[in-house]
């Protein structure tokens, strides 16, 4: 069996190829920089990597007519939050258009394989304390130029199996953590952390909203999630992929703390506040335990040991 992953070279994508590979799948990916593939440098002679942006069709046709998957993974995206609010454009045309891309392409030369959207739990927007963890029948009222493009996205995938019957399943992935990652608060405290015990830093982690709570996952266990999905999941539907676990953020840096091999103080830095936070994202995943068998397996403090591992190692 052959796959394509769009975004290959990404966080997940990177530990996807990974997952696949070891399961005997014949692994295909789309790259948008042959020069920035730092995360899959070690998988680089056992994948078939094609260099695509995900906003032009022609490319991306020509990728899925050259690989002709039996799945396909979308995962390519701007996938920052933070970043959305200063660059909501490009947000827009490589979450949007580049899954629109990949939809129309399919369409067009007749093709049927299973396709895995990456969707996300942003989509759901705040979540009052009294509502509980959120099910995929919750509303959906994003609060971010990133958290609207996800919504977009995942909507067309609905719409193309609705009008298509593309063969597709969306997947709204809560806060995913592991080594490889920039960008979160998890790899920001490891990777400040590792500086300050190199001597490279003033010791003192710079942080923003420490209130926060997060259902979070360790990635290895997502990429197994998705594995079942394309297998077990029903094509139109929708599932959270998380933990049903809550963790606050002041708790996960307590953590790290405790980890490091120094003295460290906390302080809190204005630019990494958000324009809008939601105090609370934690998700229901009985659907997806039901329907898959998936079980989340890997622990908290396994996780983050290895975050804090990675960053030293760096």
């Amino acid at each position: 069996m052959r796959a394509l992953i769009t975004g290959i070279d990404g966080f997940i994508g990177s530990y996807l190829a990974e997952c696949l590979l070891a399961k005997g799948i014949d692994v295909h990916g789309i790259i948008a920089n042959l020069t920035q593939i730092e995360n899959i440098a070690h998988l680089i002679d056992k994948i078939t990597p094609s260099k695509c942006d995900v906003r032009n069709q022609i490319t991306v046709k020509k990728v899925i007519r050259k690989s002709a998957p039996d799945f396909i993974f979308h995962l390519a995206a701007q996938s920052r939050p933070d970043i959305s609010w200063r660059d909501p454009w490009r947000t827009m045309e490589v979450n949007v258009m580049g899954t629109l891309n990949v939809f129309e392409s399919v369409r067009q030369l007749g093709l049927d394989p299973k396709m895995l959207v990456a969707c996300s739990s942003s989509e759901y927007g705040f979540l009052r304390e009294d509502e509980g963890p959120i099910k995929e029948n919750n509303q959906l009222l994003p609060l971010s130029p990133y958290a609207v493009s996800k919504v977009t996205q995942d909507l067309l995938a609905y719409q193309y199996f609705q009008n298509y019957n593309l063969k597709t399943i969306r997947v709204r992935i809560f806060g995913t953590i592991g080594p490889r990652k920039i960008g979160d608060a998890c790899s920001d405290f490891a990777r400040q952390i590792a500086e300050i015990e190199r001597g490279k830093k003033e010791p003192i982690v710079h942080v923003g909203n420490l209130e926060a709570r997060r259902d979070l996952t360790d990635v290895r266990d997502m990429v197994e999630a998705f594995w079942l999905l394309v297998r077990k999941g029903k094509f139109g539907d929708v599932y959270n992929a998380c933990s049903s676990r809550v963790y606050k953020i002041s708790d996960i840096l307590n953590k790290f703390l405790e980890l490091s091999e120094v003295d460290i103080k906390v302080k809190v830095d204005s630019k990494k506040l958000r324009p809008s936070d939601e105090p609370i994202i934690v998700g229901d995943n009985s659907k997806i335990r039901k329907e898959s068998g998936w079980r989340p397996k890997i622990s908290i403090d396994k996780t983050l040991e290895d975050i804090l591992s990675y960053w030293r190692n760096k």
